[in-house]
């Protein structure tokens, strides 16, 4: 039971590596009091952190056996946000011209369930981070910055600025409904962060990573799914 409670391991992207946008700055930057480092030293447990800056579900597959490995007995998912991203420049150079995610839907889901039948097959327990929601206002600006034609060829693209989060939900329902298949825990971050009134709030300018106030509402979460887990041992 000490093993079990020693060491998690962790497969995501930037958000659970603890990326922030620094406006003070004027770039991203590693956050020291990220979400998996509080959680870390707060429930005195090691994390094996394999995130990182753009990771996908084909990139989280090549990490795999760093956390499958180690001593861990569980593996955070924290993927999808890079998966149904666009390669925007290519977008706003031919919006009309057909354009694939960086990971296809059906791509993407058979991966999810890949991911996940060889954390079990491992005999670790895999638990899934819902997707942290878009803002789809701030990424949109963020994409096109201050080029007016940037702008309206990426409006002929999308149609409107929600596509940008309704295709981002496509990918977690589907994310959430694999979760629910396998019946795994999750640490539902989209569903706290849009249950509160002004997620953004929560988000840097962006518009798609979380800021340090979202880091700890993230640590908040873990703390408490992982007293959860605790109670079942």
């Amino acid at each position: 039971m000490e093993n079990i409670r020693k060491k998690i391991g962790i497969i995501g992207d930037s958000i659970l590596k603890g990326v922030i946008f620094d406006e003070l700055i004027g770039k991203y930057r590693f956050l020291k009091d990220s979400a998996a480092n509080l959680f870390g030293s707060s429930n005195q447990v090691e994390i094996n952190n394999q995130a990182a800056f753009g990771c996908t579900t084909a990139k989280a597959m090549e990490k795999l056996p760093r956390v499958l490995e180690d001593e861990s007995d569980i593996v955070l998912l924290e993927l999808g946000g890079n998966d149904c991203d666009y390669n925007w420049d290519a977008v706003c150079e031919k919006p009309y011209a057909e354009h694939l995610p960086n990971t296809p839907y059906a791509e993407f889901k058979k991966n999810v369930r890949e991911i996940i039948e060889r954390v079990l097959n491992s005999g670790k327990r895999p638990v899934i981070m819902t997707l942290p929601p878009i803002d789809s206002d701030r990424y949109f600006n963020w994409i096109v910055g201050a080029d007016h034609g940037r702008a309206a060829r990426l409006m002929e693209f999308l149609g409107d600025k929600s596509r940008i989060y309704r295709h981002q939900e496509l990918y977690a329902s589907a994310l959430e409904n694999i979760a629910a298949s396998y019946n795994l825990a999750t640490v539902p971050v989209r569903e706290t962060l849009l249950a509160i009134p002004k997620y953004s709030d929560y988000m840097c300018v962006d518009g798609i990573h979380l800021n340090e106030r979202g880091q700890e509402k993230i640590k908040q979460i873990c703390d408490q799914r992982y007293r959860e887990y605790l109670n079942t041992l």
